[in-house]
């Protein structure tokens, strides 16, 4: 490939290629840009990847060079390779297929605690840092679990200069497979004249089929119970006077946007900052969402909030630990009318503290 430039001058001008010296060069380039892998062009209507951590440790498998998290929750695990590198050819499909196998199935906890160690902040945090306006991080976390628990992931092998055999197997991979997770690479190549440096990303692997996982959809109020009825006929009565209730009470109710599991969250809206409240899932749990409860409200308005909810007989064994998301079986939160009513008046509790 040549690139010419030409300025003010008649004449072009011949761009030199720039060869990477090490594959830290191209690594560091997506972790500054992980929109660089246009993964809208693998995924129908997929956001971009907005955050990127380098050397991301997996127990049993080694170090992903680079793991990079859409704002949906859609996750690429990213190896970089240069073109003299003999591991280009073979090596670098099982390495990075083994590293999806040990990232697959791991817990959202998990994988945020590994961040939180090497970087300081949750991946939440993260994630919020790097977008630019509105961003729900609930529908993010039920993502990336969804992702974790289909290994739907998105693979792509970065490189200076493509090669004919990788392209081969990658395109056999995804045409001739029914797997969850697609691969790819992205062949980056530089070139640069005086003080202008031109980067060309080109994707390659992108398949005609639909991926095997399918896309993730917003549910609605109707397919939510649709399905609730369908899977857990026992408390679908309760789970629709919570919700009936919740539409009056909370400020908005969120549908998620899980593959299988479908969901509705309790929010509160105060100062501009959305105080996620309870989840309830289509699988039949409840989920109290302290880890995004407790930054939004003061300390004390937060063990206050668990005091009274650990005085209901059926949540009296729910921890203090802020920083999870304690979830129960609704039949076993919800056992007779009272403790129903008991729930709803420590939830309206809190709505009234921030309204005063």
């Amino acid at each position: 490939m040549r690139i010419l430039i030409r300025g003010n001058s008649k004449d072009w001008i011949i761009a030199e290629s720039i060869r990477a010296k090490a594959e830290s060069e191209l690594q560091k380039l997506l972790i500054e840009s992980p929109s660089l892998i246009m993964i809208d062009e693998i995924r129908d209507g997929v956001s971009p990847l907005v955050y990127a951590i380098s050397e991301f440790g997996l127990p049993g498998s080694g170090n992903t060079d680079v793991l990079a998290f859409s704002l949906d929750g859609d996750i690429a695990i990213i190896e970089c390779k240069l073109a003299t590198n003999p591991e280009i050819k073979r090596k670098v499909i099982g390495q990075i297929l083994e590293y999806a196998a040990y990232l697959w199935q791991m817990s959202y906890d998990e994988v945020d605690g590994r961040i939180r160690k090497r970087e300081g902040n949750n991946l939440a945090e993260l994630v919020e840092d790097s977008v630019v306006g509105d961003w729900n991080e609930e529908s993010f976390r039920n993502g990336v679990v969804q992702s974790l628990k289909n290994g739907s992931f998105i693979l792509v092998i970065v490189v200076d200069e493509l090669n004919e055999e990788l392209k081969r197997i990658i395109r056999y991979i995804n045409e001739c497979s029914e797997s969850a997770f697609s691969l790819h690479a992205l062949e980056m190549r530089r070139f640069q004249i005086d003080k202008i440096e031109v980067l060309i990303p080109h994707l390659y692997g992108v398949s005609t089929k639909p991926p095997a996982g399918g896309k993730r959809k917003m549910w609605s109020e109707a397919e939510f119970f649709r399905v609730y009825e369908e899977v857990q006929p026992d408390s679908f009565e309760v789970v629709k006077d919570i919700y009936e209730w919740s539409r009056d009470e909370a400020d908005r109710i969120w549908f998620g946007t899980g593959k299988e599991t479908g969901s509705f969250t309790f929010h509160y809206l105060n100062e501009g900052k959305t105080i996620s409240v309870f989840t309830i899932y289509t699988n039949g749990r409840l989920m109290l969402n302290y880890n995004w409860l407790s930054p939004q409200i003061s300390e004390e308005m937060m063990k206050e909030f668990h005091e009274r909810i650990h005085a209901i007989p059926t949540l009296s064994r729910i921890p203090s630990d802020f920083t999870k998301f304690p979830t129960i079986k609704v039949l076993e939160a919800f056992r007779d009318l009272e403790n129903i009513s008991e729930f709803k008046g420590v939830v309206k509790w809190l709505g009234d503290q921030l309204k005063s």
